[in-house]
C-alpha cells in the first residue's frame, strides 16, 4: 500500500495531493472531525500493508460519500484515518434522518407572517405577551432540517457558514458510520468493531484552541460549580456531559442556604459540645423539606434546559449491542431475522448476578461487623479507647473506596454477561447493581452507629454515661466523627484519585506508544490516540453514582453533622473542576451524545429523599438523648410516626403544586410542534381562505358602492365583490367551519341571467385535488344553499362540481341543490332535495 505522506499540521501544508484525492479528499485542510485507528498488517518483507477492516472501512465510507485522509504511525503500526464530510453529504444526511436545527428567529417571524398561498396557509403573527412568557414565539424553536428549504430559515452562528457547526457535524457524521447503506450511511457496527479490535479507536478531533478556554473558565480555583459554561460544554463535548454540569450547579445553588444554616448549627453543636443539641431536628426538618424542592425545581430547570438545546423531544433510536449474542432466527412477528437469547437463559444469568451481588453485600457487612468488633476491643483498653472510634471511621472510609473499586469490576462483568439487547437495558441494569451495593457499602457502618450501637453492650470499663458501645453518651458524637472523615476521605482521595489514575494510564500508554521515536513530531490525531477512550456509559454512571452517594451522605444522617450540607458545596466545587480537568487533559474527545434528563438517577434521589425522612425521624427519636427525658419510648414512636408522615405528605403535595414543566417551557413547546407544521410539513389550515375566480383582469372590489349592493360570498370571506366588471382576486378567510375548508374555489358567471339577476357562482375544488367523497358533497351542498341565501329566490339552480384533470376546471355532474323559501314571509330560505318542488 503506497500510504500519503504523513501530514504536517504544523506547517499546514499536506504533499501528495494526487493521493489524497484518490481517497476522496477534493482538497485537504486541518478541518477534520474524527480519527479511526487500525493495526497494520506486516507483510514478508517487512512492509505494513492495510488490515481487511480497514479497506472495508475506507470503502464504506468514500461509496457513502465520506472523506478519508489514511495515513501510516510514528512506528507504522498503525494507519489513521482522518474523517470528515462534505456540507452536501451532511444536508441530504440530516434530511434524510429528520435532524432538528435550530432555527433563525427574523426569519422565521418573516416566513409565518407572510404565510404560503401555495400550501394554503395564512399569514400568521403568534400572540408575543411577556406577561405570559418571557420567550419570543420565535426562540429557541428547532424544526426538523429540509434540504428544499431556504437556507436562511436555519440559524447560522457567527463565523460559520452553515447550520452545521462542530457539534453537529460530530454527532451527524457518527450517525453517517453507524446508518444502513439503505439511509445513506457506512452499515459499519462501530462498538462490534471496536470490542472485537478490528477498529482500535474511534474518537472527535480534540480542538486543543477551545480545551484550553473552557479549562480557564471552569478548572480555576475562583469558578463555581453554576457559573460553569454548560452552553459552551455542550457544544464541545455533547448534552449528556453538558447536562451533568448542570445537575451540579443547580444543586450546589441550592446548598448554598442549608450549608450556610448548617454552619451556624455546627457552631452551635461545637460551642456547646453537645451532640444531641435540641436545635439539630430543626436542621433536618428543614434539610428533608429542602431536597424535595431542590428535585422538583431540578425538574423544571431540566426541562428549560432540554427546551433551550432542542433536546425536548429527544429520543435515540435503540440499537442492538454489538456483544448481544443469541441465535438468528426468523421472528415471529414479521419473519424478518433477529438475533433470539431464550428468556429463561436471560433470568438464570439476572439469578447468578443477583446472587454475586447479595454475597458482596454480605460480604461488606461483615467487613463493617469486623471493624466495629475491632473498634469494641480496643475500647476495652485504656491505652486505645480515646482513639477507637476514629480508628474504626478510618478503617471503614479505606474500606468503601476499596469494595467501591473492586465491585464496579465486578459489576461490569456481571452485566456484561446478562447479555443484554440495548444500552438502555444495560445502563439501567449497571445503575440498579451498582447502586444497591454502593447503599449498603457507604451506609452501614452509619445504620450500625444510628441504630444497633446504643443497644448493644457497653464495653468493659466505659464510662458510666457511655450508652451501649458508642463510646459516648449517645451515638451521635461517634456517628459525626465517621460521616466528617467519610466526606474528608471523599473529598481529598476520590478527587486526587479521579485525576491520578488517568493520569498514569496516560503516561504507560505514551510511553509505549512513542517508544523509539522519542524525537519524532505527533499528529493531533496520534496525540489524541495517546489519551485513554472515553466509555460514554461507565463514565457517565460513574459521575452520577458518586453525586448520588455524597446526596446521601448529606441527606440520610444530617442530623449528626449539620455541617456535612457544606461538605457537599464544597466537594461539588472540587468535583466539577477535576471532572472536567480529566475530560480536557487526559481523555480522548467523546462523541457528543444527546440527553433530555437525568432518568434513573432522579428516582434514586428522590428515594434518598424519602428515605431521609425515616432515617432523621430514626436518630431523632431513638438515637438523641433530647427526648428521653420528656418521653417515653411509645411516646418517641407516636413523635417518630407523626414527624414521618408529616414531613412525606409535604414532600408529596410539593410534587403536586410545582409543575415539572415551566409554563413558559410548555407554551414554548406547543408553539414549536405548530410552527413545524406550517413551516416544515407545510399543512394547510383548516379554513384556509376562499378563492374568488372570476373572468376579468381589473379588480372590482369597492366599500358596498355598486348599484346592486355588495356580494358577500356567503358571508365567508369578508370582502365584497363587485361583479360587473369580473376579476380574478384572492383573499384569505376568516374562520369559517371545518366542514366547509376544503372548498375553496367559487367560479363567477360574466353575465346576469334572463331575469335580470346574478345567479350563484360554482363551487369548485382546486385543481388537482380529489373528487368530493358523499361528506363533502353534503358540505358542499350546505355551503351552496347558504351562498344562494344572499341573492334572489329562485335565480339559480348551483351545482357543486369536482375537479378531473389537471390544468384547470372541468365541470363534472354533481349533486344539484334547490333554494327555496322556508316560508312564504319569513325571508329564509332552505336547502331541499332537486327531487323535492321549489324553484328553479
Amino acid at each position: 500500500m503506497n500510504y500519503p505522506k504523513r501530514p504536517s499540521f504544523e506547517s499546514g501544508k499536506s504533499a501528495n495531493l494526487s493521493v489524497l484525492k484518490n481517497f476522496g479528499v477534493t482538497e485537504f485542510t486541518e478541518q477534520f472531525d474524527y480519527a479511526m485507528v487500525f493495526k497494520t498488517v506486516e507483510g514478508n518483507d517487512g512492509s505494513s500493508s492495510q488490515s481487511a477492516a480497514c479497506k472495508t472501512c475506507l470503502n464504506a465510507m468514500l461509496t457513502a460519500g465520506l472523506e478519508a485522509f489514511p495515513y501510516l504511525s510514528v512506528q507504522k503500526d498503525e494507519v489513521y484515518v482522518l474523517i470528515r464530510a462534505p456540507l452536501a453529504k451532511l444536508k441530504e444526511f440530516a434530511d434524510n434522518e429528520d435532524y432538528l436545527v435550530r432555527i433563525d428567529e427574523t426569519f422565521l417571524e418573516k416566513t409565518l407572517t407572510e404565510g404560503d398561498a401555495e400550501a394554503r396557509i395564512a399569514p400568521i403573527e403568534i400572540n408575543d405577551n411577556r406577561n405570559i412568557t418571557p420567550y419570543s414565539p420565535y426562540q429557541h424553536i428547532y424544526l426538523e432540517y429540509r434540504n428544499a428549504m431556504n437556507p436562511e430559515l436555519y440559524h447560522t452562528p457567527p463565523g460559520e457558514d452553515s447550520p452545521f457547526v462542530k457539534s453537529v457535524r460530530l454527532k451527524l457524521i457518527y450517525n453517517i458510520l453507524r446508518a444502513s447503506k439503505r439511509s445513506g450511511g457506512c452499515d459499519l457496527e462501530i462498538s462490534k468493531l471496536l470490542y472485537k479490535g478490528h477498529i482500535l479507536a474511534l474518537f472527535p478531533l480534540h480542538d486543543r484552541s477551545i480545551t484550553k478556554q473552557l479549562a480557564s473558565k471552569c478548572t480555576t480555583v475562583c469558578s463555581m460549580p453554576w457559573d460553569v459554561p454548560t452552553h459552551d460544554l455542550k457544544e464541545y463535548f455533547g448534552e449528556k456531559i453538558a447536562l451533568y454540569t448542570v445537575f451540579i450547579g443547580h444543586y450546589s445553588v441550592y446548598l448554598i442556604v442549608p450549608s450556610i444554616v448548617g454552619l451556624a448549627f455546627q457552631l452551635v453543636v461545637w460551642g456547646t459540645g453537645n451532640f444531641s443539641h435540641p436545635v439539630l431536628p430543626f436542621y433536618s426538618l428543614l434539610i428533608t423539606v429542602w431536597s424535595i424542592y431542590m428535585l422538583e425545581y431540578w425538574k423544571r430547570q431540566e426541562a428549560t434546559t432540554a427546551m433551550h438545546w432542542g433536546m425536548s423531544n429527544y429520543e435515540r433510536k435503540e440499537l442492538e449491542r454489538p456483544e448481544f449474542r443469541g441465535e438468528v432466527v426468523k421472528s415471529h412477528i414479521n419473519g424478518e431475522e433477529i438475533v433470539y437469547f431464550p428468556d429463561s437463559k436471560l433470568a438464570s444469568l439476572q439469578f447468578f448476578s443477583r446472587t454475586v451481588v447479595i454475597s458482596f453485600m454480605l460480604l461488606v457487612i461483615g467487613v463493617v461487623a469486623a471493624i466495629y468488633v475491632l473498634r469494641f476491643s480496643l475500647q476495652q483498653r485504656e491505652e486505645t479507647n480515646e482513639y477507637s472510634s476514629t480508628i474504626a471511621s478510618i478503617l471503614n472510609a479505606i474500606q468503601i473506596q476499596i469494595f467501591n473499586m473492586i465491585y464496579q469490576k465486578v459489576c461490569v462483568f456481571l452485566t456484561d454477561n446478562e447479555n443484554h439487547r440495548t444500552d438502555t437495558l444495560y445502563e439501567d441494569s449497571m445503575i440498579t447493581k451498582l447502586f444497591t451495593f454502593q447503599f449498603i457499602n457507604s451506609y452501614s457502618s452509619f445504620f450500625f452507629l444510628g441504630f444497633i450501637a446504643t443497644y448493644l453492650e457497653k464495653a468493659n470499663g466505659a464510662a458510666p454515661d457511655n450508652v451501649g458501645q458508642c463510646a459516648a453518651e449517645n451515638c451521635m458524637e461517634p456517628m459525626a466523627i465517621n460521616l466528617a472523615i467519610i466526606f474528608g476521605t471523599r473529598l481529598f482521595l476520590n478527587n486526587f484519585l479521579d485525576v491520578l489514575l488517568p493520569y498514569i494510564s496516560y503516561r504507560n500508554k505514551y510511553k509505549a506508544e512513542t517508544k523509539g521515536v522519542e524525537n519524532v513530531i505527533l499528529t493531533p490525531a496520534e496525540k489524541d490516540f495517546l489519551l485513554i477512550p472515553y466509555n460514554g456509559i461507565l463514565e457517565s454512571i460513574s459521575a452520577y453514582a458518586d453525586t448520588a452517594i455524597q446526596y446521601g451522605y448529606t441527606m440520610l444522617f444530617i442530623t449528626a453533622l449539620p455541617i456535612a450540607s457544606f461538605c457537599s458545596l464544597l466537594n461539588n466545587w472540587a468535583r466539577v473542576k477535576f471532572y472536567l480537568y480529566k475530560l480536557f487533559t487526559f481523555y480522548q474527545r467523546p462523541a457528543p451524545g444527546g440527553a433530555q434528563d437525568i432518568g434513573t438517577w432522579l428516582t434514586i434521589f428522590q428515594f434518598l429523599s424519602v428515605a431521609a425522612v425515616i432515617t432523621n425521624a430514626g436518630l431523632i427519636c431513638f438515637t438523641m438523648d433530647v427526648l428521653w427525658d420528656i418521653f417515653d419510648l411509645r411516646g418517641r414512636l407516636w413523635i417518630f410516626i407523626g414527624f414521618q408522615w408529616t414531613l412525606l405528605s409535604l414532600q408529596f403535595f410539593a410534587t403536586q403544586w410545582i409543575d415539572d414543566v415551566p409554563p413558559e417551557v410548555a407554551i414554548q413547546l406547543e408553539r414549536s410542534e405548530f410552527i413545524n407544521l406550517k413551516v416544515i410539513e407545510k399543512v394547510a389550515d383548516e379554513d384556509y381562505g376562499i378563492v374568488h375566480v372570476i373572468e376579468d383582469e381589473e379588480e372590482m372590489v369597492d366599500q358596498g358602492k355598486s348599484k346592486r349592493g355588495p356580494i358577500h360570498c356567503g358571508n365567508l370571506c369578508g370582502i365584497r365583490c363587485k361583479p360587473e366588471r369580473p376579476k380574478m382576486h384572492t383573499v384569505r378567510s376568516r374562520r369559517i367551519r371545518e366542514d366547509l375548508a376544503d372548498f375553496t374555489v367559487f367560479d363567477y358567471p360574466a353575465e346576469p341571467n334572463a331575469g335580470g339577476n346574478w345567479p350563484k357562482p360554482l363551487m369548485k375544488l382546486r385543481p388537482g385535488d380529489k373528487p368530493m367523497s358523499v361528506r363533502e358533497q353534503k358540505a358542499a351542498a350546505k355551503a351552496a344553499a347558504l351562498e344562494n341565501s344572499k341573492y334572489d329566490t329562485g335565480s339559480y339552480v348551483s351545482s357543486v362540481s369536482a375537479v378531473s384533470g389537471p390544468g384547470g376546471y372541468s365541470a363534472v355532474p354533481a349533486p344539484q341543490v334547490v333554494v327555496a323559501p322556508a316560508s312564504p314571509t319569513s325571508g329564509a330560505y332552505a336547502a331541499v332535495p332537486p327531487q323535492a318542488p321549489g324553484y328553479v
